[in-house]
């Protein structure tokens, strides 16, 4: 019954707040949950192939959608929450919409994108087949307090999966509490990784802290990675796995996508045992962008930006590794809104010097002059500084050009809504 009234009202509520221009998209999830709050863990079990968990601080969503892809393309009708609506009130919105007005839910597998701090609420409500464990890294530290914190979070709901997890073997932290996990419960365990050389391309949260480490835990786990990064240029990647190389030429921008297609190809080997690898590369190397994560807009003046999401030290860290050129015209927007995190003393973590000798076009957003000051700090000039988005746009609407948008999370999302309206996505 709790199936049929929770999915009735959920529907009800999301149809009362389509009609509000902005937010409360997650509103029918907080209602549903706290009325049912057996509703998630009823609904999910329906699920022939059960539920798997996609965590950690940095590519949960471009990691997710890769994972989804691969599965379709095997056949499977697969559930997620493919608006990035990663809290266990998404999650329930999310059912709400996708189930039949009797609560039916007609998909073989769930993949969900999992919050760092949902982890634990959302893993005592339903047990995962499978956690992918991606990362930990300092962001949003007014909400999440420090990296072990964090590591907490996902090796609880690590503690909860049935059959397995797959981590990071290049980020101490988590392979740390994996292995812990796994010494203690009869679960499968898998590591994605890189390869040595590439190491420098991907630091963890020590490397960026410049913290003194022992990196035996990393070397032990490099000997028996399930997938390893073996090497990239360009669009182009290469994988080991099982001793054999793979090649893939992405649509998707960014090194950081690469290991993210190593942690995708990892997870999907577990779930479709029967898949030949060489036809997962390739349909890896067709995962179209996630939103907002490097999508590009051409105005009708022939103007073009790209947006870029960066939201803490590692994040920025990738995006300036793929776009701090002089061939790119920046612009930076930060907003300071909650789910940006309020505290942005985390710029001054981020090292800027590969910005030496250009000139930033503008900088916007609630702390435009915040990002500004850090930048000068570091002897990169500033061009302009605009805190209104809307007013970002007209201008670099009118000038010629590919500009590059790195924006924190509010304000890509503002951003991402204005450019779908006044340009033609590329």
């Amino acid at each position: 019954m709790q199936k049929f009234l929770g999915t009735l009202l959920g529907k009800s509520i999301r149809l009362a707040v389509s009609f509000r221009p902005n937010g409360g998209h997650a509103l029918p999830g907080l209602v549903v949950d706290r009325l049912f709050p057996g509703y998630l863990s009823a609904m999910l079990k329906q699920l022939p192939e059960g539920v798997i968990f996609i965590t950690g601080t940095n590519g949960k969503t471009t990691t997710t959608k890769m994972v989804v892809k691969l599965l379709e393309g095997s056949g499977k009708r697969v559930l997620t929450n493919s608006t990035g609506s990663n809290m266990v009130r998404g999650a329930v919105s999310g059912l709400a919409k996708d189930a039949s007005f009797f609560g039916k839910l007609d998909f073989d597998i769930a993949i969900l994108e999992v919050d760092e701090a949902s982890a634990r609420p959302l893993s005592r409500k339903v047990k995962p087949r499978w956690v992918l464990a991606l990362n930990v890294s300092r962001d949003q530290l007014d909400r999440f307090g420090e990296v072990d914190t964090i590591a907490q979070h996902l090796k609880f709901a690590m503690d909860q999966a049935t059959e397995g997890v797959i981590a990071n073997a290049g980020d101490l932290l988590l392979a740390k509490v994996a292995t812990e996990m796994a010494s203690k419960k009869d679960v499968q365990l898998d590591f994605f990784g890189t390869a040595d050389k590439l190491q420098k391309f991907f630091p963890n949260d020590f490397d960026l802290a410049a913290v003194d480490h022992n990196s035996k835990l990393k070397t032990n786990h490099q000997q028996s990675l399930a997938v390893e990064l073996e090497d990239f240029d360009g669009q182009e990647a290469k994988y080991l796995i099982g001793g054999k190389n793979y090649q893939a030429r992405f649509k998707l921008s960014g090194q950081h996508n690469f290991l993210n297609g190593a942690a995708a190809l990892a997870l999907a080997k577990r779930l479709l045992p029967q898949s030949e690898t060489s036809d997962l590369v390739a349909q890896l190397a067709k995962v179209p962008i996630a939103f907002g994560r490097g999508e590009s807009y051409r105005f009708k003046s022939g103007a073009t930006v790209e947006l870029v999401l960066v939201k803490n030290p590692a994040s920025f860290r990738q995006a300036l590794a793929s776009y701090a050129d002089k061939k790119h015209q920046l612009v930076i927007a930060i907003n300071d809104n909650i789910a940006d995190g309020r505290d942005v003393s985390w710029l001054w973590d981020v090292d800027f010097s590969s910005l030496v000798g250009q000139t930033i076009k503008l900088t916007s957003g609630t702390r435009a002059a915040d990002i500004a000051l850090r930048l000068q700090y570091d002897g990169v000039k500033v061009a302009n500084i605009e805190p209104d988005l809307n007013k970002v746009l007209s201008q670099i609407s009118q000038q010629p050009g590919h500009k590059v948008v790195l924006a924190t999370y509010t304000a890509m999302l503002k951003l991402y809504v204005s450019l779908n309206k006044r340009a033609e996505k590329i």
